[in-house]
């Protein structure tokens, strides 16, 4: 029993040392935050930019490529 006592003062303590954080800490930990955010709304965009760059590149490449079939039957020669 003794010892059920002394765990019990044990985690009382632990959980008020672990409440006890200071406001610079805390300011700290939220600017911290607050670039992460800004950081994935950053990445977010450019993600949004190079989807639309590969889908402007996919219709050019199958440009060429209907170009190529084109100029390849006019001219006789097996399309690939």
């Amino acid at each position: 029993m003794h010892h059920t006592g002394s765990r019990r003062w044990a985690l009382a303590l632990l959980v008020l040392a672990a409440g006890c954080r200071s406001p610079a800490a805390d300011a700290a930990v939220a600017e911290q935050l607050a670039q992460m955010s800004d950081a994935l709304v950053g990445m977010r965009d450019q993600v949004a930019v190079m989807s639309t760059t590969v889908d402007s590149l996919v219709i050019v490449a199958a440009r060429q490529d209907t170009l190529i079939k084109k100029l390849a039957a006019a001219s006789g020669v097996p399309a690939p």
